[in-house]
């Protein structure tokens, strides 16, 4: 009798009362075969990066030639173990994205500087891990400024003013580059992390700089409208739009000084 066709999208404790439940040896040889082959499946991504790994300090060297190729050679210095050991593991793994690349790249070179190592802080290898690529990129859009506009629009029912949130982070107003709520948990992020602090309390007295983000919100003001107008009457509610600022935490300049390579000398 033929054994029963096998299920290759078992897990491994499926596979494992399969065997238990096996009749014979060449059932169970058929089942063991087949989580061999899952879990080499499943391992292969991992067994790739290892065969790389030395390929990806090779070109870890080879960025931070770059990066130190006007540093004087007597400013060059073996980096602190502490900083250095942990970035070396970290940019192995994340050598096919070049906005965190760079971030370790720049912070090594500053380690390996004898005038900047003193701005590096083991802190940094662990923020940049628990930062996206996405966080990266708008963080260093962020950095171009140091006191940023930002909006909150809302649905508020005139009678009792309850609120409804279209969204509550705009920063930016090409949606096509900064989705509104990739961003918006970009942004909830760098502030858990102490990058940057979300201050409601204050804003700019530049209006123009809010209208700009407020005319931007237009068609996804509508768009909200549009779909809950069945329980949501328009007649009965308003947009209101709350104006406040985000600002780089002096900690997050630290950070951009050793990770992005900022020097704040053309903050607008």
């Amino acid at each position: 009798m033929a054994p029963p066709p096998q299920n290759i999208h078992l897990g491994v404790a499926d596979v494992i009362k399969e065997v238990k439940d096996t009749k014979t040896v060449s059932e169970a040889d058929a089942t063991s075969a087949l989580l061999v082959r899952a879990i080499h499946a499943a391992l292969s991504p991992l067994e790739k990066w290892v065969m790389q790994k030395e390929y990806n300090i090779a070109e870890t060297k080879k960025l931070l030639e770059a990066k130190l190729q006007n540093v004087p050679i007597d400013h060059i210095i073996t980096p602190p173990p502490y900083v250095a050991v942990p970035a070396l593991q970290a940019i192995s793994y994340c050598m096919d994205d070049d906005q965190l690349r760079e971030m370790f790249a720049e912070l090594l070179a500053h380690a390996m500087n004898s005038e900047t190592v003193d701005n590096v802080h083991p802190t940094y290898v662990e923020i940049i891990k628990q930062m996206s690529p996405y966080d990266a990129l708008v963080f260093g859009e962020l950095i171009k400024q140091l006191i940023i506009p930002c909006i909150a629009i809302k649905y508020v029912r005139k009678e009792n003013r309850a609120s409804y949130p279209i969204n509550d982070l705009v920063v930016f107003t090409d949606f096509k580059k900064y989705p509104l709520i990739p961003t918006q948990i970009c942004l909830e992020n760098l502030e858990r992390l102490h990058l940057i602090e979300i201050n409601r309390k204050s804003k700019l007295n530049t209006k123009d700089r809010y209208y700009m983000l407020e005319e931007s919100c237009h068609e996804v003001v509508e768009q909200f409208i549009e779909e809950n107008k069945r329980i949501l009457d328009p007649e009965a509610y308003e947009v209101l739009y709350d104006e406040f600022i985000i600002e780089i935490r002096g900690f997050g300049q630290f950070f951009a000084r050793a990770c992005l390579g900022e020097k704040f000398q053309s903050i607008e």
